[in-house]
């Protein structure tokens, strides 16, 4: 029995192997399955346009406010009371330069200026006084010379006489006739310093009065200014923009009166971007004043829209606000001036000036109005330009060369009017070359790919099946 189990124990995993092996090689192997053949990679349809050559002109684009180019406040340079005021001196009104808007009671003024021409008579009259009295006194002195030198005479004779001199007997004359003689020569010579000394005195005296004189000439003229000072008139050409002050109202010196707004040229408040700047500033066209400050004076123009009509002003950018960058914009404020900004043109659709102007025309820039301005920048660069849809958001553009998608990455000079301009270098971005403005994703460097027969053909978005992804995103539009 034991030998019989033993037996089976050896004998059945044996079978089993046995049937195992058997069943397999009944079975026999499976044939391997057939290889597919990879698909061959589909070539992208896409749409593109040629780049265009650009003339080397850059045009640069931005907004503005129009601003007075100054504004006048005239204020009161004599108090009064107000006694007129002009129907011209109201705000909206326009008035030319020389008209009368205010005047002060004048009365008061007209009475110091009779008081002052009378006292400016009156010391003529005295000079006039002091000069004949001037005009006696030499007379006088030339007489006490003479009385002088005959007294002198005197003296001399008498003291001749008393000493034999004179061939006289000696002893005729008395010592009382030699000293009343002196005393005579003595007062004469007392007179004759008197009189000298009063021509020092009217002299002097003259020299006060002239002095005197001049000082009342001089505040004659300061009170003729006062009287015209009362007659406020508009120093310029402009806008009454503000007043202050209505009739009968008293009024101090320094008392701000009416506000006029220069309409002869106006400007207009801008901020530029630093990109902005660098182009104008690389103007080849640009002519150094010497000042590491100044600023080019750039031809602009200047659009307003009313709804669908557009009209333009000719100006300059002429000189930046002073105030340097925007710490907070980080832009830099500049003025556009305005020359005549009377001078206006309607435009048509295409840009072109009309013949005459539409009706409904504004005849001027007026204060507010916002407005666009278009500088154009000459430069040597060479350049190319395409549209705003081949520039993707990372700053390829997609070229199409030999069939096969080319990445090039130009640089970027100006974004404006629907168009992005490159700068064209030889080994990025040529004239010509076909550039891609269909949207694709899945690009690579030289998939292939194939334009539209025509550009009325719907395109599709392609896809390519094994590449790295770039970004899908709708390209950058151009600022307004």
């Amino acid at each position: 029995m034991n030998i019989l189990r033993s037996i089976i124990s050896w004998v059945m995993p044996l079978l089993i192997l046995g049937g195992g092996v058997a069943v397999f090689m009944a079975l026999g192997s499976q044939p391997p399955p057939p290889r597919r053949e990879a698909d061959a990679v589909p070539t992208a349809i896409v749409r593109a346009m040629p780049a265009v050559r650009e003339a080397g002109i850059i045009d640069i684009d931005f907004d503005g406010v129009v601003v007075p180019l100054r504004e006048v406040t005239l204020s009161a340079e004599v108090g009064g009371r107000v006694v007129h005021k002009a129907a011209a001196c109201r705000g909206g009104q326009f008035v030319e330069a020389g008209t009368l808007l205010l005047e002060v009671d004048p009365r008061d003024y007209e009475l110091e200026v009779r008081r002052l021409e009378q006292e400016l008579k009156q010391a003529v009259l005295t000079i006039e006084e002091i000069d004949e009295e001037i005009k006696q006194n030499a007379q006088s002195v030339e007489l006490a010379k003479r009385q002088v030198e005959l007294a002198h005479r005197e003296v001399v004779r008498l003291d001749g006489l008393k000493s034999g001199r004179e061939g006289g007997i000696r002893g005729v004359v008395v010592e009382a006739d030699v000293e009343r003689a002196l005393r005579d020569e003595l007062s004469a010579d007392s007179n004759l310093n008197t009189l000298q000394g009063q021509t020092r005195v009217l002299a002097k005296r003259r020299i006060r009065l002239t002095e005197a004189q001049t000082l009342t000439a001089t505040m004659l003229e300061r009170a003729r200014l006062d009287l015209e000072r009362t007659k406020v008139t508009a120093p310029v050409s402009g806008m009454v923009v503000a007043e202050m002050v209505e009739q009968d109202s008293f009024v101090s010196k320094g008392t701000p009166l009416v506000t006029i707004e220069d309409t002869s040229a106006a400007e207009i408040r801008v901020s530029l971007q630093m990109d902005e700047v660098s182009r104008i500033w690389s103007d080849s066209r640009r002519v150094m004043n010497g000042s590491p400050y100044g600023f080019p004076s750039t031809p602009a123009t200047v659009i307003y829209q009313i709804g669908e009509r557009r009209y333009r002003w000719h100006g300059v950018l002429k000189r930046q606000e002073g105030k340097g960058i925007d710490e907070r914009t980080r832009t830099l404020p500049c003025r556009v001036l305005v020359s005549d900004p009377t001078k206006v043109e309607a435009l048509d659709r295409y840009g072109a000036a009309l013949p005459d102007l539409p009706a409904g025309t504004p005849l001027s820039l007026l204060r507010g109005m916002f407005v666009d301005v278009s500088v154009s920048v000459k430069t040597d660069l060479s350049l190319v330009s395409t549209p705003c849809e081949a520039l993707r958001p990372n700053g390829d553009v997609w070229v199409v060369r030999n069939n096969a998608l080319s990445i090039l990455r130009p640089p970027l000079v100006h974004v404006a009017a629907g168009r992005a301009v490159f700068e064209s270098t030889r080994d990025g971005l040529q004239p010509d070359d076909r550039v891609i403005i269909s949207q694709l994703s899945n690009v690579r460097e030289g998939m292939a790919v194939a334009e539209v027969a025509s550009e009325r053909s719907p395109v599709k978005t392609a896809q390519a099946p094994e590449a790295a992804a770039s970004p899908d995103v709708t390209p950058p539009q151009p600022r307004e």
